[in-house]
């Protein structure tokens, strides 16, 4: 479904669109504290491309609940250049995160000289493995200070449950996908594996190279992660792809879709809907790989993949539809939406028969494979 003409051209667009990226986080950076840009490398992109970085500038959470800008790049200062002791505040799980670095655990909320010179109880970053993709033992703070959210566990705990699963997926992506998986490796910074009740899965500009999975107090499957990290790396690509937006929307990001659409409860604007395209292509393009590959061969893991791609493409055809409009999509942005129906419909002939009848009456928003397995049956369909 990415042609390799697609992760080509993507590629290119990437790797120049990021270099646009950090420099806009490097000209905020030196106007907000000329002094601290000073001891930093200010040709190092990876530096200025520091997740947390984007949430300082472009989120609006207060300035006196994100971490400051010195604890955002302390890891990326030379030794030689490193302060010898800084004070510092943990999260509410007692995590002091130090990028680049690593984590100092402490009590929730509590305020700890941190030796920056023998770090002192530091807990070193661990990644996923074959990658610089840091799998973070805190919420970040743009997911700590949403509204209205809420943890069943802190997120060390859901991803040491979960790491497992987790890392079958990551895995799978290297070895079946290597193309795919080197455009999500080449924006992707951090994992944020957490459970909430009230909170979906995301990412976004305001913690650019962040994806959070949201794993809803369930032990998840390896299909669950090939889902959600095509699904929320997805949505870092497109950010990336599309920096330049007025050359893909001839409206505004959030012009709302509701005047297009029959279904009342459309409440989205036509950015995340053109999003909502690429990700599908994602989703599809890896579960898709999962089933043509035989990379699993338990029938309960499979069930799940042919229940998942079902879901999406119902979701993808109504918005293809909803979006083939030259009110507002550009000349470019419709060559991406004739790319994504030609996916659409290769695999739309490839599983037609295996999805027809299935019963997603009892599914929320987002896919649920306990709800899935009550109301279709296995032996059915495999």
């Amino acid at each position: 479904m990415l042609k390799r003409s697609f992760e080509t051209l993507t590629g290119d667009l990437i790797f120049c669109n990021q270099i646009s990226l950090s420099d806009t986080i490097r000209m905020a950076f030196y106007q907000e504290n000329p002094s601290l840009f000073e001891i930093l490398d200010y040709e190092d992109d990876f530096t200025f491309l520091e997740p947390s970085l984007f949430c300082y500038f472009l989120s609006d959470i207060s300035k006196t609940n994100i971490i400051p800008l010195l604890q955002s790049v302390v890891g990326y200062i030379p030794d030689e250049k490193r302060l010898a002791m800084i004070s510092l505040t943990a999260d509410r799980f007692g995590m002091v995160n130090l990028p680049n670095l690593g984590y100092i655990r402490t009590e929730p909320y509590n305020i700890v000289p941190v030796d920056l010179i023998t770090l002192t109880g530091w807990i070193p970053d661990q990644f996923v493995e074959n990658s610089k993709i840091r799998l973070c033992l805190h919420p970040t703070d743009l997911l700590a200070y949403a509204k209205d959210v809420s943890f069943h566990e802190p997120v060390e705990d859901t991803l040491y449950k979960n790491e497992d699963a987790l890392s079958v997926a990551t895995t799978f992506l290297q070895k079946q996908l290597p193309n795919f998986w080197s455009l999500i490796a080449s924006v992707t910074r951090e994992f944020v594996v957490f459970s909430s009740p009230y909170h979906n899965s995301f990412a976004g500009i305001m913690h650019h190279g962040t994806a959070y999975f949201n794993t809803e107090n369930k032990i998840q499957t390896p299909v669950f992660f090939i889902d959600d990290i095509a699904h929320q790396c997805g949505h870092i690509i497109f950010n990336i792809i599309t920096l330049d937006t007025p050359k893909y929307l001839k409206v505004p990001k959030d012009h709302p879709l509701r005047n297009y659409s029959t279904n009342p409860g459309e409440m989205r604007g036509a950015y995340g809907a053109f999003h909502g395209l690429f990700t599908y292509t994602c989703i599809l393009h890896a579960l898709d790989e999962v089933l043509q590959s035989q990379y699993f061969t338990n029938e309960n893991l499979r069930f799940e993949v042919l229940g998942r791609i079902g879901f999406y493409l119902h979701k993808f055809y109504l918005d293809l539809k909803l979006m083939d409009n030259p009110e507002i999509l550009t000349d470019a942005g419709l060559d991406f939406h004739r790319q994504f129906s030609e996916g659409f419909q290769e695999i739309l002939a490839r599983y037609k028969k295996e999805i027809q009848g299935f019963d997603y009456s009892n599914q929320p928003y987002t896919f649920q494979y306990d709800r899935f397995r009550e109301s279709n049956l296995l032996s059915k369909n495999m």
